[in-house]
């Protein structure tokens, strides 16, 4: 193969990495990044440059995730730990690598990328499964491969925080492949199948941001696939929901403790320090007050940490600090001001309000901002490697190669 030949083929190799990049979503990052890396250099490599660059300046969603992630290196300049604010600038990086994957991902492949990633997911779940097997079953069994976060933690490469969104965005896809895409009955049983161990997975794994995302996901499945009929939609998603739920609570002895501690720590926070919603609402309330002592600017991407370690100080001194709100909307507006909050805005609802062609692609374009949007109040998702990357992966894969339609 001469060199010609070889640059001709780029493209087909750099979609098949970028499935790789798809498989890892699930797995520790790092594979993320050697896959980029490897991408990069055989994008520089292919040449076509002007043609190139002219796709992804046409592109809206590359403007406002560089600037998303601009809006933070900025505030750098009125931050006093530069180096902890390099270090969490970089947390948004995958927003700048949205060009890049644009770039390479080819529509006629998508398919391809969501097969990866629902096998990466597959794959974890037979692992959790054995995980909840050795930890609640059969104590006597080799220890798996388990992510070393909670002592009750079933997932094997990430903890429950970045697990479970992944696994509602799993069980979605899984659901649409089902109603929309299956051909025989070999594909149905193969999708219910995995439907019901994501559920099965979600239940036993406690992460309630991640099921809530579940739930409303699975809402938007049935909407989608019950359009003409809206009135029994609602029904269908309200009964379907409160049965998981109900299924959940009254079937699964870990799943009613986490909720009803989830409750307890929401009515009595103030008497359940260190709780984990109990946190999550003195969070809430000290990041508003850094807010009203900088609410233009923020305190700079580097000394939210320090900032906050001080107001905790003085109105909840019996309260863990924390570098991060846990609230992907305080994060934003504490760390870099006003710019940054209409920069996330833009970030979820852009893709969520934006009208595309009718291609096969356009219900799933939803159920990423419709995942997002929700459990970002409840964790910085946005600034978790894992879930950053599965949010621009999968946007970069379903614009690449739409035209809007004229409004």
């Amino acid at each position: 193969m001469n060199y010609t030949n070889f640059r001709a083929r780029i493209p087909a190799i750099n979609s098949w990495l970028l499935a790789g990049v798809f498989f890892s979503i699930p797995l520790t990052v790092a594979p993320a990044y050697w896959f980029s890396a490897l991408i990069l250099i055989l994008w520089l490599i292919e040449g076509r440059y002007s043609a190139k660059l002219r796709a992804l300046g046409a592109e809206p969603l590359v403007w406002i995730f560089a600037a998303y992630y601009g809006v933070f290196l900025l505030s750098l300049l009125w931050t006093a730990d530069l180096e902890w604010g390099r270090r969490m600038s970089g947390r948004q990086g995958f927003f700048l690598l949205f060009a890049l994957y644009f770039s390479v991902a080819r529509r006629e492949h998508f398919g391809r990328y969501v097969s990866a990633f629902l096998l990466s997911i597959a794959m974890c779940e037979l692992l959790a499964f054995y995980n909840w097997a050795q930890l609640n079953v059969w104590p006597d069994l080799p220890e798996g491969i388990r992510v070393e976060k909670g002592a009750d933690d079933t997932a094997p490469f990430v903890d429950r925080m970045m697990y479970t969104p992944a696994l509602a965005l799993a069980g979605y896809l899984a659901g649409y492949r089902l109603l929309f895409d299956a051909r025989g009955i070999g594909q149905r049983v193969l999708y219910a199948g995995l439907i019901l161990a994501t559920t099965l997975n979600l239940l036993i794994a406690g992460g309630r941001a991640g099921l809530l995302g579940f739930l409303v996901l699975l809402a938007l499945l049935i909407f989608q696939r019950c359009a003409r009929r809206p009135l029994l939609a609602g029904v269908l998603a309200t009964l379907l929901a409160g049965g998981l739920v109900a299924g959940g609570y009254f079937g699964s002895d870990y799943f009613r403790a986490r909720v009803d501690a989830g409750i307890d720590e929401v009515v009595n926070y103030e008497q359940r320090v260190d709780s984990s919603m109990g946190l999550r609402i003195v969070y809430a309330l000290n990041s508003a007050r850094m807010i009203a002592e900088s609410p233009w600017l923020g305190v700079g991407i580097g000394d939210f940490e320090a900032e906050y370690a001080r107001i905790n100080a003085q109105h909840t001194p019996d309260w863990t600090p924390i570098y991060n709100p846990h609230n992907q909307y305080l994060y934003a507006q504490a760390n870099a001001g006003i710019a940054a909050s209409l920069l996330l805005l833009a970030v979820l609802f852009f893709p969520l309000l934006r009208r595309g062609p009718v291609d096969g692609r356009q219900r799933i374009r939803l159920a990423l901002p419709v995942l997002f949007i929700p459990i970002c109040l409840f964790e910085s998702y946005l600034m978790r490697s894992n879930l950053s990357l599965m949010y621009v992966l999968f946007l970069a894969a379903l614009w690449t190669g739409a035209r809007e339609r004229p409004a």
